[in-house]
């Protein structure tokens, strides 16, 4: 090897051996700084957080229902015949006993007629009979028999007013005529629905209440109810009746409300959302953000003092639900007057882990003071 080569190899040796001498300090350096941040403590996480508090609410039974007129018929000829006459008006009042429907009546007209002049006729001999008896020149038999023929005729005239009478369709009480597609010069058959006439001063609304509320409600009870139709109003009525009986399937009973319709806004067949408020009772509430549910199981993280002043431990407490309010809900097992339940920060947080309440107070003076400078 010449002179040369070896100068070349004592070269790299001597450069490999320096940098890896200069650079151990370094990579030492490197994992002890490693080292002292995977020892370094973890900083706890920050929640916002609200105790439990006891407040008075209503005791409410929701629940939906169907309305239907107070009063409701339909309106069918009792016998066939062509329509000469109609007042079907869609959507008008109508006053009791006025006229619907008239049906042609002819022949009817002529049956009166006919009947009348039997009855006449039977009742003339019948006063014959009785001058002849005077004078013993008639039978008691025949005069039984003119006395009876008079009933007879008496009878039939009756019955055909009765047919002439059915050839007019009246209203029985006074209501709204629904649509109808009868027109003046149709064929109706007997005991075809022709209208529907319905009462609507009035509503009744019939609803289903589980049965643990069966002993709570009673007729004349106070009742609210909404319609998606009209946003913003509340009907208010009472309770008309309730069911006796129980269904086993559903383990509920009927309830029906009565809600005066003055203005007549509400139809028959609407639905419905009802509420019926019962007595007032003290409960203990927590906002409904700070309940949770894992597989069925509604539970709330409550917050446990830890050893360092500040700083909380978390506890996954499984609740009971009572009655829920507008933003917050009753609680009637697990949590204690005065507990403080995780509000915000419900996702970050595991059973167990080290947190601190965030400073609300201090956030809103931060929030109005940027507020106030970003105005100016």
């Amino acid at each position: 090897m010449t002179l040369s080569k070896q100068i070349v190899i004592v070269a790299i040796v001597a450069a490999v051996g320096g940098a890896g001498y200069y650079s151990w300090p370094v990579a030492k350096t490197d994992a002890a700084s490693s080292k002292a941040a995977f020892k370094a403590p973890r900083q706890p996480g920050v929640v916002e957080a609200s105790a439990a508090t006891v407040q008075r609410m209503e005791r409410v039974i929701e629940a939906v229902g169907t309305t239907r007129a107070v009063r409701s018929v339909e309106i069918a000829p009792l016998s066939a015949g062509r329509v000469v006459e109609s007042q079907l008006s869609q959507g008008t009042e109508v006053e009791s006993r006025s006229l619907l429907i008239a049906l042609d009546s002819v022949v009817e007209k002529a049956d009166v007629l006919e009947a009348k002049a039997r009855l006449e006729e039977a009742s003339r001999a019948l006063q014959r009979s009785d001058s002849l008896t005077a004078s013993s020149g008639m039978s008691q038999a025949a005069i039984d028999n003119l006395k009876a023929q008079t009933k007879i005729a008496r009878a039939q005239l009756e019955r055909v007013n009765k047919r002439l009478e059915d050839r007019f369709l009246r209203a029985p009480f006074s209501g709204v005529v629904s649509l109808s597609d009868i027109e003046i010069g149709s064929r109706v058959k007997a005991g075809q629905v022709v209208a529907v006439l319905d009462d609507l001063s009035a509503v009744l609304v019939e609803f289903s209440v589980p049965e643990d509320h069966f002993g709570s409600l009673g007729s004349g009870d106070a009742l609210t109810a909404q319609a998606a139709a009209f946003p913003g109003r509340t009907f208010t009525g009472t309770i008309d009746a309730i069911d006796t009986r129980i269904d086993t399937a559903s383990r509920s009973f009927k309830v029906r409300g009565f809600i005066k319709n003055a203005d007549r806004s509400l139809p028959a067949g609407m639905f419905m959302h009802v509420s019926i408020a019962l007595q007032e009772s003290e409960s203990l509430v927590v906002p409904e953000e700070a309940l949770m549910i894992d597989q069925g199981q509604p539970f709330v993280f409550r917050l446990d003092p830890a050893k360092d002043p500040g700083l909380f431990r978390v506890d996954k407490r499984a609740v009971a639900i009572g009655r829920r309010g507008f933003g917050f809900v009753e609680l009637t097992d697990g949590i204690n007057p005065g507990d403080e339940v995780v509000t915000r920060g419900t996702q970050k947080v595991r059973p167990g882990a080290i947190v601190k309440k965030r400073d609300l107070a201090n956030t809103d003076s931060a929030n109005a003071a940027h507020s106030a400078d970003t105005g100016s």
